[in-house]
């Protein structure tokens, strides 16, 4: 039996080292050693000698440039198990009916999704199983180093290349990927090799595949924000949802002509109802808006909301952005869709879903000259409107400001209520 165990890794891009060295203590004295490029399976020793061998290894290894890494027990490519899977989890919580099998098709359809996300964006190196464990080269990976890797990839983004090797090897300590053969990879692989946005939704959908146990046994482990209910399509809101979508959806564009609502789902915020309504009773001014995204962010949405993204990397995928931070949505169904469906800036999805928000725009700024002008952000965040009060919002309408159709962007995230969810 295993009595204690070190992992350890090497990682330096002017040596192009990538290594791992595993320790593991048993209770008849064995001591056995695992050692390789991060994943790969690597070579494997028994050696005897107790604690004093086992020690003896570990300093070793430390005063040659290792670092030893906060991981879980269990064997090299080990995962851990939640207190309760992903899956199981969702179906508790997101179904409004438990016994909805359009519900739980949903279910499976959004959790293989973000499954594919973290094997996609990690190069093969990460692996979410259909129980929910979550397998790293490294052993247990847990949300301690996703929460540092979180704070420590701005630094990273904005430092020089002179400076990014270092930090580029403590990132890859605490979320393991697949790194160039060549030397000297660590200055520009955030940059050349992977970037921002891409490190920011695996972190998002590596968070999304953790779940938190529960207080009590019978207690809900409170992981999702909404609730989630299949609508009958002979229902008048079904009918009124897809009406909406085709009155606002231009038949010209790819996605539209090619796709068509086949679901539709009403969502509950059971976690900022109240502050959302409060909100849109002091803004004012809601319309019907559109937000599309991967199928493999709306798991992460489902549980935590829209929110705004910082300027530099999103768990949100967003093309362009010419105005600034801000939640971003259109009038235009065929334009949400584009995104939705990975025609800007994502790469062809095989799972389609568009949200429809109710969103408060209250004051809109709207940019009146035709081409595009970089300081209406400054302007719409800064200045007054005609009654000297601050603007809530921005609305750009087609064929103003650079854009062809129509987009807005509010700051706040408690002015946008995600009311319906389609499938197409």
């Amino acid at each position: 039996m295993i009595t204690e165990q070190a992992t350890l890794v090497n990682v330096s891009g002017s040596a192009n080292s990538n290594k791992f060295y595993r320790a593991e203590l048993h209770d008849d004295g064995t001591v056995v050693k695992n050692w390789g490029r991060v994943g790969a399976t690597g070579q494997t020793q028994k050696v005897t000698g107790g604690r004093t061998a086992f020690e003896r290894l570990i300093q070793q290894k430390l005063s040659r440039g290792y670092t030893r890494v906060d991981v879980g027990s269990g064997a090299h490519g080990g995962s851990v198990s939640s207190p309760a899977a992903l899956k199981t989890i969702a179906a508790q919580e997101l179904a409004a009916d438990a016994a909805d099998p359009v519900v739980a098709k949903l279910i499976d359809q959004l959790v293989a999704a973000n499954r594919h996300q973290i094997f996609q964006a990690s190069g093969g190196m990460i692996t979410v199983a259909a129980d929910g464990q979550v397998t790293t080269p490294l052993g247990v990976i847990n949300p301690a180093a996703v929460r540092e890797a979180r704070i420590l990839l701005p630094s990273l983004v904005s430092a020089a290349p002179s400076h990014r090797s270092r930090l580029t090897e403590q990132y890859l300590r605490l979320i393991p990927q697949k790194v160039p053969a060549n030397a000297g990879w660590a200055d520009n692989w955030i940059t050349e090799h992977t970037s921002e946005a891409k490190q920011t939704e695996l972190l998002d959908a590596l968070e999304s595949a953790f779940s938190r146990a529960p207080a009590a046994p019978d207690a809900p482990s409170d992981v999702f924000r909404y609730q989630v209910a299949a609508l009958d399509p002979k229902s008048a809101e079904f009918k009124q949802v897809v009406k909406h979508y085709n009155t606002t959806k231009q038949d010209g564009v790819h996605s539209s002509a090619q796709l068509t609502p086949k679901r539709v789902y009403a969502l509950t915020d059971l976690r900022r109802g109240a502050e959302v309504d409060a909100a849109h009773q002091q803004v004012r001014n809601v319309q019907q808006l559109w937000h599309g995204t991967s199928a493999a962010n709306m798991l992460s949405i489902l549980a935590k909301g829209l929110y705004v993204p910082p300027t530099h990397g999103s768990g949100i995928r967003i093309a362009g952005r010419m105005f600034g931070d801000g939640i971003y949505l259109s009038e235009s169904a065929s334009k949400s869709l584009n995104y939705s469906t990975g025609f800007w800036g994502g790469g062809r999805q095989a799972s389609t879903f568009m949200l429809l928000t109710e969103t408060a725009m209250g004051s809109e700024y709207r940019p009146e000259g035709r081409g595009y002008d970089p300081s209406a952000s400054r302007r719409a965040r800064t200045e007054m409107n005609k009654f000297g009060k601050p603007y809530n919002s921005i609305n750009v309408r087609p064929g103003r400001a650079g854009v062809i159709n129509h987009e807005a962007i509010v700051w706040d995230a408690d002015q946008v209520r995600l009311r319906w969810l389609l499938e197409f």
